[in-house]
C-alpha cells in the first residue's frame, strides 16, 4: 500500500560517511522551517520509544537503527560487546523486533500522515550485514522475520548508499568509542559487506518495491562530499 508520506533512508558500510547525508537532510529541513522530530533527543529523555499520537505535531522525522530503548537498548549495549558477541541468529531476531516496534509505532503513522521520515540505517543493513555473520540466517529465512518483512513491504521510496573504499571506511571506525564499533570493525568483513550493497541481486530486492536508489560516493575532501550531499538531498526533496 503505497503512503502519502516520503520515506527516505541513508545506508553503507560503517565508517562510509552516512553523517554527512544526515546533516544535509537536517539542512533541507531547517531552510524548510521544518518542526524536526530527533529519534536521539527523544531517547535521552524518555525510557519507551515515541507513538506517533505523542509527536504528531513534527514535519520531518529523523530516525535511526537500532534505537536506544527496549530490544535496541539491549542490541547496542549487549548483543554487540566484542567481549562476548551474540550470533548471528540472535542479533538477527532482536533488529527485526526492535524495527518492528518502530514501524508500528513511528514510522507507518508518521508516513499515513503525509510526514517526512528520513532514517539512518534500517532492514537494507540487516540484508547486507547478517547472512554473513558468524552463525547468521539464511537471507531467505532472514527477510521472512516478521519485522524484516515488514520493512520489505513498506520500502522507503528512496535508499541512499554511501559509498567510500572499506580500507578508509575502517580508519574511521577505528577512531569510535567502543559502542559505535560494535562487532563491525573488521576490515575482512567490510568488504564482504561492501560487494553485497554494490550486488545487483541487493537492490534488485528494493527495486522490486519501487525504491529508487542513489549513491553518494564519499572519497572526497570533506567540503565537496558536503556540496553533493546536499545536491543529492535537494534532488530527492524537491519541495519542503
Amino acid at each position: 500500500m503505497e503512503r502519502p508520506g516520503r520515506f527516505i533512508m541513508i545506508d553503507g558500510i560503517a565508517g562510509s560517511g552516512k553523517s554527512t547525508l544526515l546533516r544535509a537532510a537536517q539542512e533541507w529541513a531547517r531552510l524548510c522551517e521544518h518542526r524536526v522530530f530527533d529519534l536521539g533527543a527523544w531517547s535521552k529523555e524518555h525510557a519507551e520509544p515515541p507513538r506517533f499520537e505523542e509527536i504528531a505535531d513534527y514535519d520531518a522525522y529523523f530516525t535511526f537503527e537500532p534505537t536506544r530503548q527496549w530490544v535496541g537498548s539491549a542490541i547496542r549495549f549487549e548483543m554487540s560487546r566484542t567481549d562476548a558477541p551474540y550470533s548471528g541468529t540472535s542479533l538477527a531476531h532482536a533488529f527485526a523486533l526492535d524495527r518492528e516496534i518502530m514501524y508500528k509505532r513511528l514510522i507507518l503513522p508518521a508516513l499515513d500522515a503525509g510526514k517526512t521520515v528520513i532514517q539512518d540505517r534500517g532492514v537494507s543493513t540487516s540484508i547486507a550485514y547478517q547472512p554473513i555473520m558468524q552463525n547468521g540466517l539464511a537471507l531467505e529465512d532472514l527477510v521472512a522475520l516478521p519485522g524484516n518483512a515488514l520493512a520489505l513491504k513498506h520500502a522507503p521510496g528512496h535508499l541512499i548508499l554511501t559509498r567510500l573504499d572499506p580500507a578508509v571506511a575502517i580508519e574511521r571506525v577505528k577512531m569510535r568509542d567502543e559502542e559505535s564499533k560494535g562487532v563491525f570493525a573488521d576490515l575482512d568483513f567490510l568488504r564482504r559487506v561492501d560487494e553485497r550493497f554494490r550486488s545487483d541481486w541487493f537492490q534488485e530486492m528494493f527495486r522490486t518495491q519501487n525504491t529508487i536508489f542513489h549513491e553518494l560516493p564519499t572519497d572526497a575532501p570533506l567540503d565537496a562530499t558536503v556540496e553533493r550531499a546536499q545536491r543529492l538531498i535537494s534532488t530527492i526533496l524537491t519541495s519542503c
